[in-house]
């Protein structure tokens, strides 16, 4: 009577002990759901019981599916929870990785996580950009143009444009909540001057045109070999959608010109403004295109940009890498900071410090944006002679037919009359009227820039000799 007594007491030990082998086990989470490099990631399974109900006590061993270098697991075992039937693991990448598989093993069951991608930890320099107008396409105009000048020359305040900062990784990743900041040589950039990146990395502001004005700058030449050295960047005197390699001094000369014909000095057009006096009474302001050539700062703090030679994930010395001077508003755009021009003060000497030759790690990166800011010509800009206004250069060339009449809407709807001595359509020598006709016309604002397109709805048309407009 004992033995039969002791022999079903083992038998409910036993069972109560349940079985070694889950009957399911399952991925769980990963936390964090976006981890960055040096983070540590809990990966979580879950063991059930034949019934469905979390299985504790159980020996789980988890490894990489692949080894990878600068991933560390641990533990590598362990043993699942009561109550919740987890077991976890944690793992930690401190060099650049692609993604990662975790495996857990338990009895005869294994599973398998889904890959996880790591993120960089701070933003890059190199992955750094900053764009006006649509994300990924033109910009207003397609010039990164906005119109700001009436016929007049009368600013038009609140004309606006949205600007995108996009903030990434040294892997090319998007860097969610970094703090942007911008700043403007001309006009304002709202509802604040920070922004923070969203899910992808990008940061919009809205830019419009406001006091005050841009830099009224002197003309210069293009080159293709700027100054770049520790106290200058290296950039262009002009964005290369300005076209500055095909800069003469007048560009109307160049109307009608076969391109293959063109000959271009690279010294930038200029023209006296038949409109706008000095107030000193010296004579007429003097135009050119980069007088309105808007400079943007995108700033945020993160690492300079380096070349990864031998893809360890860290910088080694003697590795390139771009070294930027302290951030600055280049409003005469000579590719160094002038006493006049506001900059970011990083190391608080309060002085503009330029390259230090020396990669930094924590360090505030900046990317630049330029925009224009057009206007509409007048009659006076479209006139071949302007009295009392010597050297005078218009902006508006009919090539054929001889006689075209100029229509801007949404700032003075007022036709611009531009004729020159010869036969419109459909006279003598000329297409006949319905008939069809090559067109060619030179237009350009007072500054010799492209006119802005701010919408489907304005722009400017012209008028051919009587016939239908063609809306350019």
């Amino acid at each position: 009577m004992r033995m039969r007594l002791s022999a079903m007491l083992a038998f409910a030990v036993l069972s109560a002990c349940g079985p070694t082998s889950p009957s399911v086990m399952e991925f769980v989470e990963i936390t964090p759901a976006r981890p960055r490099l040096g983070e540590v990631v809990t990966v979580r399974f879950r063991l059930l019981d034949e019934r469905g109900n979390p299985l504790a006590g159980t020996k789980v061993d988890f490894k990489l599916a692949a080894d990878k270098a600068g991933v560390t697991l641990s533990p590598a075992s362990a043993t699942s929870i009561r109550g919740s039937g987890y077991a976890e693991t944690q793992v930690v990448a401190s060099g650049r990785v692609n993604s990662i598989i975790v495996v857990a093993t338990a009895g005869d069951k294994q599973v398998f996580s889904p890959p996880i991608t790591f993120a960089g930890t701070v933003p890059s320099a190199r992955q750094f950009t900053f764009q006006c107008g649509p994300i990924g396409g033109t910009a207003t105009g397609g010039r990164h143009a906005i119109g700001a000048y009436d016929q007049t020359r009368y600013l038009i305040a609140g004309s606006r444009i949205e600007c995108t900062a996009h903030v990434g990784d040294r892997n090319g990743d998007g860097v969610e909540g970094a703090l942007v900041s911008f700043l403007a040589e001309a006009g304002t950039i709202g509802p604040s001057e920070t922004s923070l990146s969203d899910v992808v990395g990008n940061a919009t502001v809205l830019y419009k045109t406001s006091y005050p004005l841009p830099m009224d700058v002197t003309p210069e030449v293009f080159s293709w070999t700027p100054a770049n050295d520790l106290e200058h960047t290296g950039d262009y005197v002009a964005p290369l959608w300005m076209h500055p390699y095909e800069w003469v001094e007048n560009p109307l000369s160049l109307a009608g010109v076969a391109v293959g014909l063109r000959m271009y000095n690279l010294r930038e057009p200029r023209r006296p403004d038949p409109i706008r006096k000095k107030p000193d009474g010296s004579g007429f302001f003097e135009n050119n295109p980069r007088d309105n050539l808007v400079t943007l700062l995108a700033v945020t703090a993160g690492e300079e940009g380096f070349t990864d030679f031998n893809n360890n994930g860290v910088y080694d010395q003697g590795e390139p890498f771009d070294d930027l001077p302290e951030p600055f508003v280049d409003m005469n755009d000579d590719g160094t900071r002038n006493e006049f021009e506001p900059f970011i003060d990083i190391d608080g000497d309060r002085q503009w410090d330029p390259r230090n030759e020396r990669w930094d790690a924590n360090t505030l990166i900046w990317v630049k944006e330029r925009i224009l800011w057009t206007g509409v010509p007048a009659s006076q800009d479209a006139a071949v002679v302007v009295s009392g206004v010597p050297g005078h250069k218009p902006t508006i060339a009919a090539v054929t037919p001889a006689a075209i009449t100029l229509r801007c809407a949404d700032y003075d709807r007022s036709p611009i009359v531009y004729l020159q001595p010869g036969e419109a359509c459909g006279q003598a020598g000329q297409d006949p009227v319905g008939g069809p006709a090559q067109v060619s016309a030179y237009m350009a604002d007072p500054w010799f820039n492209s006119m802005a397109r701010n919408s489907d709805n304005d722009g400017c048309t012209i008028d051919i000799a009587g016939e239908a407009p063609v809306r350019l």
